[in-house]
């Protein structure tokens, strides 16, 4: 809903609830039950299925059995090799810096949506924590 469109009765709440990677199924089951209470109490649910929709097609990319999803192992061992990994600062890193070491380490980063797998391996790494949209900072 727009805020053109809001009487004076009316007003936007913005919620922010943080995503796990980690299991996405359950993330979707969660905005599914999510979407069922707002059609009860007549809210709109665009933005509930527009995520929906996203999260359904991040489970596509890796559930799809001709989806070739590249060594998990060997790039795991890559970037913990990556300088910042071995001695963290105090900044965050960049998704875009760790997928282009990888390319320069000779890891083919030309697969459909690399780099929401780059993401999950990242946030395996022991002390590693997400924050921000493609950044990451690990604790020494």
């Amino acid at each position: 809903m727009e805020e053109d469109h809001l009487n004076e009765s009316e007003s936007i709440i913005t919620l922010r609830i943080p995503l796990s990677h980690e299991n996405l199924r359950e993330e979707l089951n969660l905005f599914k039950e999510l979407k069922v209470f707002f059609k009860e109490y007549n809210k709109p649910i665009e933005d509930i299925d527009f995520i929906i929709r996203n999260l359904e097609s991040q489970i596509e990319i890796f559930s799809n059995d001709n989806h070739i999803i590249p060594d998990e192992e060997k790039i795991m061992k890559q970037i913990v090799k990556h300088p910042y990994f071995k001695n963290p600062g105090d900044y965050p890193i960049r998704l875009l810096t760790i997928l282009k070491y990888l390319k320069k380490k000779g890891f083919n980063m030309h697969y459909k949506d690399i780099d929401i797998y780059i993401d999950n391996l990242i946030q395996k790494v022991d002390g590693v924590k997400k924050v921000g949209r493609g950044l990451y900072i690990k604790s020494r």
